[in-house]
C-alpha cells in the first residue's frame, strides 16, 4: 500500500477487534488516513485503549482507493462478511481478512446461510497457523501465511506497559492469585466437545474447595458475556475468595500466579509473559487444541487439576 490509500477497519467480537487492532497499529504508517468501525462496545472498548482517535461513529462511503481490513468473528461473522461483500461490489483497491483462529474456519465465511461465493472472496486472507488449508480451492488461493501480528503488537505494547495503575484485588494479592478466563463455548460449539464454560468453572471451584486451599481467584469474563452469567454457580461457592470484575488484561496477567481457561485469545499474553497457563477440558468428548498453548498444558481430569493446584498453591 501507499500513502494514497485510506484504511477502513471493521470488527465485531473481541478477537476480531484485537487482530485488526494489531494490523492497524503495525501498519498505520502506510496509509494516508485510518478509520476503524467497531460493531458494538466490545470491539469499541478494545480500540479505545490504543487507537481512540481512529474510531468512526458514522457510516462512510467506500472510495475506489480504499483498503478494507476485517476480522472474522466466531459466533456471528455477518458484520464483517457483509462489509467484505459491499467492498467487493464497489471494487475497492484491496480487501484483507485477518483470521485470528482457524477453528471452524468455514463458518467464518458464511454469507446468507451459505459459503461466501467466489466472486466476493477477499483479495487476501491472512492466517497465522502454518500449513492450514480450508479445502475450498478458491478460498485457499487467497490464503497468505503470516507471522502472528498480534504477538508483534503485544511485544510493542509490553515495552511501554505502565505498571502504576493496579486494581485493588491485584495489588492485595500480587503474584499469588489465580485467573480464570471464561468464554462462550456453549454458544459456539453447543455440546460438540462434551463440556462448556459452566463445566470448566464448576470443575475449578470444586477442585479448590476440595483442596482446602485459600486461593484468591480473579474471574475475568469474556467481553461478550453478560455480567450475571455465572451468578447462580458463584453463589454456591460464595465462601471462596472470588472477585469478578473488569480490569486491564495485561495488568491482570502480569501480576497473576497461574491462569486457567479453555482456548482464550488472552493465552497469547500469558505466553509472552511466561505465566503458567492451562486449558481445562475435563471429561471432554474431544479436545479443543488451544491456539497458543502446547498440548501438555491441557488438563483432562480432576486428578490432573488437583496436582496443578497443589503445585502452585
Amino acid at each position: 500500500m501507499s500513502l494514497k490509500n485510506r484504511l477502513l477497519v471493521f470488527a465485531n467480537d473481541a478477537a476480531s477487534a484485537s487482530i485488526t487492532l494489531a494490523y492497524t497499529y503495525l501498519y498505520k504508517e502506510q496509509y494516508k488516513e485510518i478509520l476503524v468501525f467497531p460493531y458494538d462496545n466490545v470491539a469499541k472498548n478494545i480500540y479505545k485503549e490504543y487507537i481512540p482517535s481512529l474510531i468512526c461513529e458514522k457510516k462512510v462511503p467506500f472510495q475506489p482507493t480504499d483498503v478494507i481490513v476485517t476480522g472474522t468473528s466466531g459466533i456471528d461473522p455477518s458484520y464483517e462478511i457483509n462489509t467484505i461483500v459491499q467492498a467487493k461490489i464497489e471494487e475497492v483497491t484491496k480487501v484483507i481478512v485477518l483470521v485470528d483462529n482457524t477453528i471452524h474456519f468455514n463458518m467464518r465465511f458464511v454469507y446468507k446461510d451459505k459459503l461466501l461465493p467466489e466472486k466476493y472472496t477477499p483479495d487476501e486472507i491472512w492466517v497465522f497457523q502454518k500449513k492450514f488449508k480450508s479445502n475450498i480451492k478458491y478460498i485457499d488461493h487467497k490464503i497468505i501465511f503470516k507471522d502472528d501480528i498480534y504477538t508483534q503488537f503485544l511485544h510493542q505494547v509490553f515495552k511501554r506497559f505502565n505498571l502504576n495503575s493496579i486494581h485493588p484485588f491485584i495489588k492485595e494479592n500480587k503474584e499469588n492469585y489465580l485467573v480464570i478466563l471464561t468464554e462462550y463455548i456453549y454458544d459456539f460449539y453447543r455440546l460438540e466437545y462434551g463440556f462448556n464454560e459452566y463445566d470448566m468453572l464448576q470443575d475449578i471451584l470444586e477442585g479448590i474447595e476440595k483442596s482446602s486451599l485459600n486461593i484468591p481467584i480473579f474471574l475475568k469474563l469474556h467481553p461478550k458475556e453478560y455480567s450475571e452469567k455465572f451468578n447462580i454457580l458463584l453463589r454456591k461457592y460464595s465462601h471462596l475468595n472470588i472477585v469478578k470484575d473488569s480490569c486491564n488484561i495485561q495488568e491482570l496477567i502480569y501480576y497473576s500466579k497461574i491462569v486457567f481457561g479453555i482456548n482464550s485469545s488472552v493465552f497469547k499474553e500469558c505466553t509472552l509473559l511466561k505465566k503458567p497457563t492451562y486449558s481445562l477440558q475435563i471429561d471432554s468428548k474431544k479436545v479443543i487444541i488451544p491456539s497458543y498453548l502446547d498440548k501438555k498444558f491441557i488438563i483432562n481430569s480432576n486428578e490432573e487439576l488437583n496436582l496443578v493446584l497443589k503445585k502452585y498453591f
